[in-house]
């Protein structure tokens, strides 16, 4: 059993978030963190409802985990058994997160699903009357962030019936890059315009990308020209047949 006295308690000695589900001021989420001897953080997340005697039950609870910085959110448009979905979002590294979607299942509460990345966004798309999630996985490179869509039970990857985002994005991106930028980056590039739906626009990428690494001669990356070479050829494979006839 948990009460609310033991949660104010440990507040004071903890990185603790706290946050009734909107419209139910009877069930709480909360997140604490704390650090372990210099060696990190420690985190869990529980779910709990409470009594009339303000006597709390734990719903359901995380595994104790390594991160920090807990962010709880809410998604008020996705509800099941009349209960909105809740985000917890935390740190893991400086540049790198987790975020947990936590809702009933099954009539049990628990975790849907485990996103990690550095940034997560909950966005309306193309007119959907519900949002999506956009993970944006790595701050280090060029970024291909992928797109999750709600059906009905948890959040499915859904990043190629969204042409007009990577559209967007492509363009963006496009117009900040450096000519000489590396082939990782230029990889990621003809990612999104083959998400965008301009399997041309890709294959010149790479194309261009490795007659310039080419064009070094002796000085030419070894791994530039592998890494754009397998993109090519990864690209050509997945390229529709010509003469394949749609149903």
């Amino acid at each position: 059993m948990l009460c609310a006295a033991c949660i104010e308690k440990t507040a004071s000695a903890q990185s603790l978030v706290f946050q009734h589900f909107p419209g139910r001021e009877d069930v709480g989420i909360l997140c604490w963190a704390i650090p372990e001897d210099g060696a990190g953080y420690l985190s869990q997340i529980i779910v709990f409802e409470t009594d009339r005697r303000a006597i709390a039950t734990r719903l359901w609870q995380s595994s104790i985990d390594s991160s920090y910085y807990p962010e709880i959110r809410f998604i008020p448009e996705i509800r099941v058994q009349g209960l909105p979905l809740a985000l917890v979002q935390r740190q893991t590294g400086a540049a790198s997160s987790q975020l947990d979607v936590i809702g009933i299942a099954a009539g049990r509460m628990g975790r849907l699903i485990h996103f990690d990345g550095f940034q997560f966004d909950v966005v309306s798309l193309d007119g959907a009357k519900l949002p999506f999630i956009v993970a944006h996985r790595d701050a280090s490179i060029l970024d291909v962030p992928e797109i999750y869509r709600w059906n009905g039970s948890t959040f499915v990857e859904d990043s190629s019936s969204h042409p007009v985002y990577y559209r967007e994005l492509l363009a963006q991106d496009k117009a900040k890059l450096r000519p000489d930028a590396d082939a990782v980056v230029l990889v990621n590039l003809s990612r999104i315009a083959v998400l965008s739906g301009d399997r041309s626009v890709a294959r010149s990428i790479l194309e261009d990308a490795l007659s310039r690494e080419r064009n070094k001669g002796n000085g030419a990356n070894m791994e530039s020209l592998r890494l754009i070479s397998k993109a090519l050829r990864d690209l050509t494979r997945s390229s529709p047949h010509p003469h394949a006839q749609t149903k």
